[in-house]
């Protein structure tokens, strides 16, 4: 018994190299290439490909997304003062409309898909919807008789595919800063952290990773990030000093999401997969440019910066689109504010949907 612990345990370690040496490769030749978020876009490209092409198993702990959210949660919540909640006050028109235009669309395109590739409608509307890989997830332990491989992997393709093209796509297209990685604003004033007592170095940490663990005790959606996110705004607008993450943390949390999404891309586990992954492919981009018309049409509303608005509206993870949105440039507190509340929204109110769907699809 021992030995054979001992060898799953070498195993796992082995595994977990070949991702990180995979993963650095990535970072190595997509930084080369001067291709924005090389740390985000080059690890999941070359850990997805590699996984697809060897078949190998990989093995990248779950904990390292974890500390990934903590680290963005304090990121994003030393974005935010007084003047952006007000500035977003006056955007809860627009993200009504946003939120409900983009979850009507997805619902169609997942009954789209549902037809053209005879995969079971349920599973295909859960699939297309735009919320979080994690809350997903929690909606396939709750809603009986769907297929978790086809709702995962819709769900990763297409965080996977924006992830990749919406940050090529506003660097190169509508000029976004590739070399952004604190924007302005972000941080309390001009303080860092060679200016902070030491013992803040250990107080902060704890005190982020409390605030993750009482949101996640309050079952909130995606508290890994809003604990720390809500916890660092109050700090800042009590007068606590909040500087900004040393770019390293930025480039550590970017190729945590990155490895973690690269690994889900199982597109042999599905029947028929080269035929469903084209459609796949066709749908995200759909999707994809759906959410670039909102965007064009919120920037002219708010006279927005393009990349912003894109951002906001796109169809992605609010981990996901926060981060780009740190490394291009983008105002973080409004595309957070826009995803946030979609996420919201679909935690809240979609369920229902699915459930109901679920029972008419069972009896039928």
């Amino acid at each position: 018994m021992y030995i054979v612990e001992e060898m799953n345990m070498l195993n796992e370690w082995r595994a977990f190299a070949e991702a990180l040496v995979v993963a650095l490769v990535g970072v190595a030749i997509f930084s080369f290439m001067n291709i924005p978020l090389p740390w985000l876009i080059g690890s999941l490209v070359t850990v997805a490909v590699w996984r697809i092409i060897t078949q190998r198993e990989l093995y990248w702990p779950f904990t390292f997304r974890k500390i990934a959210m903590v680290l963005l949660g304090y990121l994003i919540g030393t974005s935010f003062t007084e003047d952006t909640l007000v500035e977003m006050g006056e955007h809860v028109p627009s993200m009504i409309a946003v939120t409900v235009l983009t979850i009507g669309f997805s619902l169609l395109l997942g009954y789209i898909f549902s037809k053209i590739t005879g995969l079971d409608l349920t599973s295909c509307v859960i699939g297309s919807v735009p919320g979080g890989l994690s809350q997903i997830m929690v909606l396939m332990d709750e809603i009986k008789g769907v297929n978790p491989t086809v709702i995962m992997f819709l769900q990763s393709m297409r965080v996977m595919v924006i992830v990749i093209v919406l940050p090529i796509v506003t660097v190169y297209i509508f000029g976004g800063d590739s070399s952004a990685v604190a924007p302005s604003g972000m941080g309390n004033g001009s303080i860092n952290w060679l200016d902070m007592p030491w013992y803040t170095y250990f107080l902060y940490p704890l005190l982020m990773v409390a605030g993750a663990w009482l949101f996640y005790r309050l079952r909130v959606p995606t508290a890994l990030l809003l604990g720390p996110m809500v916890l660092t705004i109050v700090m800042t607008f009590v007068g606590f000093p909040t500087p900004e993450l040393p770019v390293g943390f930025i480039d550590l949390a970017q190729i945590f999401i990155g490895v973690h999404i690269g690994l889900q891309m199982q597109p042999r586990d599905l029947p028929n997969w080269r035929k469903v992954t084209a459609y796949t492919g066709v749908t995200v981009v759909v999707l994809v440019l759906f959410g670039l018309g909102l965007g064009y049409g919120l920037a002219f509303l708010y006279e927005l910066p393009f990349t912003t608005a894109l951002l906001s509206t796109a169809p992605g993870g609010m981990v996901e689109m926060g981060l780009t949105a740190v490394a291009i440039g983008g105002d973080v507190s409004v595309v957070t504010s826009y995803q946030l509340f979609r996420l919201l929204i679909i935690m809240s109110f979609v369920p229902f949907f699915f459930k109901w769907l679920a029972r008419k699809q069972t009896d039928d």
